[in-house]
């Protein structure tokens, strides 16, 4: 599956009483097909308050609603104009992209060059409904930096590189172009913006109540449980959930954690709460449900699980049954589980984009990597500190001859593939083979084997797989049949497969789990932050605290009102704790409240591995005058629209073994 993301990062502000949206179009060329599926050479969408209710792409050639209001109220000539307006301005892009690359001395390379163009409205509702106009804007970007926007005040064009001086001066001397831009930003998109948040309103929303379950699984303490009550497919977002020891509700103190509601891909929302609990406690939990919007109200009762779930490096989603009756026997005996997956990816032709090789490998502890492999590098290198240090250059050396010595059996086999399935060189193809073994901590520390993975996939579809308890090859598919027969056919291969799985792996997983366990790890203190942003109701805020950058993971975060500590039933929703990308973590609770509420709030962070504990107080008090909806609380956030659109264009290529569900490779490559 090849994702083609666009990102982009809007300034948004806290204003009071008052409700701003948006209206943008964001067009993305590039200078030259890069022949995969899903990555288009133009493409064009339109973004009403961030969702995408238009579309049109260089391959389908046509302008499509996004959302269903959209096709349901504009007539289909709406649709044949914006889409004959969008093949249009696809030629358009197409003549100044080459002017842009002839002008910056650039040839035609390999790597693609990439024009950006957003333009687009921000306005605010007034008391009688109608939008005034807030700001406009229309940029351009070539290649992630800023080339050309339009100043709206002073209607001049303002050009932030010499590369653009030239078409700034052209543009500036158009008086008509500067009158229709900035009308067109003032008026005509303000006009638009209203009738789209009109049509939207008017949709009627079916309700979707939740499916609720309650279950457990292994902790990384022997002696707990995590009890998990998750709540999905509901629409709209309001929901109360609460979980419960013997009547009384669990809160923060408790050691609850809440991801709050968060949206599902089908437009319906989620909302997963969790607590650590003794396996030794036979106390009576259940989870509460109420969706006062479909009239549900769901409890689900936990008097001790007739299942633990435990981790596996696929992904599972078990949904035990409850005991209906308390049962007379103990939970299963506490068990860690730990991987060790490598994972191999040849494409068939290099692709001829920065970040996607032709040939990787990678190693991966308990789904962290710990070392890793390229066509263009070469070498196997470690991506863990303590694989650095405690591995002599030696076996460096040998991963990385037995890396290259794999990179041409892959060349060799993905093209006898080819051969096989009647494919010419024209399509991009994928071979990959992922193997790895599972094994469970023992009283006496050692590691049991659970089970082996050996498997090939093939185009993301799966080619051919290892079954260790009979010692056989499995062809899902008669392609692979062939290659089966051969390999059944040697003795020493399955024998070595297996003993491999079994023995070498596990002896591995041991070691390296050893080495990372003695690895000293510096602690990181949190970074505090309390603030407010606007709410749905307009009588309201939400106050947020965020705790960030710390190490270890283990953290309390309260809340409090006039020093009581906020609970669930107060609304109280919080993230959990959550990794950061530099290895460190972040956790984020909020609280609705009102904006004539004058009590006095904190925020109370203890940190006890770095002896952090931090109160910050907000009052609302502090929140500036309103006239027209005066300036903004907060500064822009992610930088106010310095670029076009900051827009990354993210190249996955993620493949699945389908019946497995596990995910085999991911590889991202992001230009800014």
């Amino acid at each position: 599956m090849i994702l083609f993301a666009v990102v982009v990062l809007l300034g948004t502000v806290l204003t009071v009483n008052c409700e701003t949206h948006s209206l943008h179009y964001i067009y993305t060329a590039l200078s030259k097909p890069v022949g995969l599926p899903g990555i288009h050479e133009f493409t064009a969408m339109g973004l009403l308050d961030d969702r995408m209710i238009d579309y049109f792409d260089s391959e389908h050639q046509a302008k499509v609603p996004k959302q269903e209001w959209m096709r349901e109220r504009l007539p289909a000539d709406y649709w044949d104009k914006g889409t004959q307006s969008r093949k249009s301005k696809q030629q358009w892009f197409k003549v100044n992209i080459g002017i842009l690359m002839e002008r910056m001395r650039q040839n035609d390379s390999s790597t693609p060059h990439v024009l950006q163009w957003m333009h687009g409205c921000e306005g605010e509702t007034n008391p009688d409904g109608t939008l005034r106009f807030v700001r406009g804007m229309d940029m351009y970007n070539y290649d992630g930096n800023d080339f050309l926007s339009f100043d709206d005040k002073n209607g001049v064009w303002v050009a932030p590189t010499p590369e653009a001086e030239a078409t700034k001066r052209k543009w500036d001397n158009v008086q008509v172009l500067k009158e229709y831009t900035k009308g067109y930003l003032e008026n005509e998109c303000i006009d638009w913006l209203s009738k789209f948040l009109n049509y939207e309103q008017q949709q009627p929303r079916n309700t979707s109540p939740p499916e609720v379950s309650l279950y457990a699984k292994t902790s990384r303490v022997d002696a707990d449980v995590v009890l998990t009550c998750l709540a999905t497919g509901f629409y709209p977002a309001d929901v109360v959930l609460r979980m419960k020891k013997n009547e009384s509700v669990l809160t923060a103190d408790d050691g609850l954690i809440s991801s709050g509601v968060l949206p599902n891909e089908d437009h319906t929302f989620q909302r997963r709460d969790r607590v650590e609990v003794l396996r030794s406690d036979l106390s009576a939990f259940s989870c509460e449900v109420v969706h006062e919007a479909s009239a549900v109200s769901v409890t689900r009762v936990w008097g001790g699980p007739s299942v633990v779930v435990h981790p596996t490096s696929g992904p599972s989603a078990v949904v035990p049954t409850p005991s209906k009756s308390r049962p007379s026997v103990g939970l299963d005996p506490p068990t860690k589980t730990h991987s060790l997956t490598y994972i191999y990816t040849a494409l068939s032709k290099p692709v001829g984009l920065p970040g996607i090789h032709q040939f990787t490998a990678m190693g991966l502890l308990d789904d962290k990597m710990i070392d890793y492999f390229d066509s263009e590098n070469q070498v196997k290198v470690p991506r863990q500190e303590w694989m650095r240090e405690r591995l002599p250059a030696d076996y460096w050396d040998r991963g990385t001859q037995s890396r290259k010595s794999k990179q041409q059996w892959f060349k060799v086999n993905i093209g006898i593939l080819m051969e096989r399935m009647r494919q010419n060189d024209s399509d991009l193809h994928v071979l990959q083979w992922m193997h790895g073994c599972e094994g469970e901590t023992q009283p006496d520390g050692t590691l049991r084997f659970v089970r082996g993975v050996d498997m090939y996939a093939y185009d993301g579809n799966d080619f051919l797989s290892f079954d260790d308890k009979n010692g056989v090859w499995v062809a899902p598919i008669p392609e692979a049949e062939a290659t089966k027969r051969k390999w059944d056919g040697v003795q020493v291969l399955k024998e070595y497969t297996k003993g491999y799985l079994e023995n070498e792996c596990i002896d591995w997983l041991s070691k390296f789990l050893n080495y990372e366990q003695q690895q000293p790890r510096n602690t990181s203190p949190p970074e505090v932050f309390v603030f407010a942003k606007k709410a749905k109701v307009e009588t309201n805020l939400i106050l947020t605290c965020l705790a960030t950058g710390f190490y270890p993971k283990d953290i309390i975060v309260r809340i409090r009102r006039n020093g009581r500590v906020l609970t669930a039933v107060d609304g109280l929703t919080s993230s959990g704790v959550l990794p950061n990308n530099d290895e460190t973590f972040q956790r984020r609770d909020h609280v609705e409240i009102l904006k004539s509420d004058l009590s006095k709030f904190s925020c109370e962070v203890f940190h006890e591995a770095t002896g952090v504990d931090v109160t910050k107080t907000w009052y609302i008090t502090g929140l500036p005058p309103e006239p027209g909806c005066g300036p903004p609380i907060a500064a822009a956030v992610g930088g106010a629209l310095a670029l076009v659109a900051l827009v990354a264009v993210a190249v996955g290529l993620i493949l699945y073994l389908s019946k497995s569900s596990v995910l085999l490779c991911v590889i991202i490559v992001e230009w800014s």
